[in-house]
């Protein structure tokens, strides 16, 4: 499995939250929380910008990613905290209209993303691909393998490489795996 965050990743939460807030960059808000706290019971999750064209080129290189070595893709997003039903709702919506949401099969919003980190089915450690790292450090620790990748500062390029590796890192551990049985 492979799972794309979204903010940050697909969906620029960082320039629409600085724009919400008058500033020319997210770390100029002055009181952060206060400011994550105006975002609840809002659609705001729903009005992000999706990075252009870069949206659509991550999006193409996981699905085929996915295919060529016979996995599943999917959405693993964390809800705002307070706000977890609808900030989902919102960001549902999102995919929705960017024609994204019919083709996920695995929507995942959680805070615990962790949780998912190895793979149903065939046994494998999923790959998350998020511009947090917390959320990788987290990941990794249970058994996945993380990329940590922000639209916003790194290359595309660099995301390519990391898929590739990170594809081959979970082959050789699934060999691993299997010559132990």
């Amino acid at each position: 499995m492979i799972y794309l965050d979204m903010d940050g990743v697909i969906a620029d939460f960082f320039r629409a939250f600085a724009k919400k807030n008058n500033v020319n960059h997210w770390k100029e808000i002055k009181d952060y929380k206060s400011a994550l706290d105006d975002l609840k019971g809002t659609g705001f999750f729903f009005t992000l910008p999706k990075f252009t064209p870069l949206t659509d080129q991550i999006y193409l290189l996981v699905t085929q990613t996915a295919e060529q070595n016979n996995m599943e893709w999917g959405i693993c997003s964390s809800p705002l905290g307070g706000d977890e039903h609808n900030s989902a709702y919102w960001k549902r919506r999102w995919l929705e209209d960017t024609d994204m949401m019919p083709k996920v099969k695995n929507l995942i919003f959680t805070a615990n993303k962790h949780k998912y980190a190895e793979t149903y089915g065939d046994g494998g450690p999923s790959i998350l691909i998020d511009d947090k790292p917390a959320n990788i450090h987290r990941w990794e620790a249970a058994g996945g393998i993380g990329i940590r990748f922000q639209a916003n500062q790194d290359d595309f390029e660099y995301l390519k490489e990391e898929l590739r590796t990170a594809i081959e890192i979970r082959d050789n551990r699934m060999l691993g795996s299997t010559r132990g049985h």
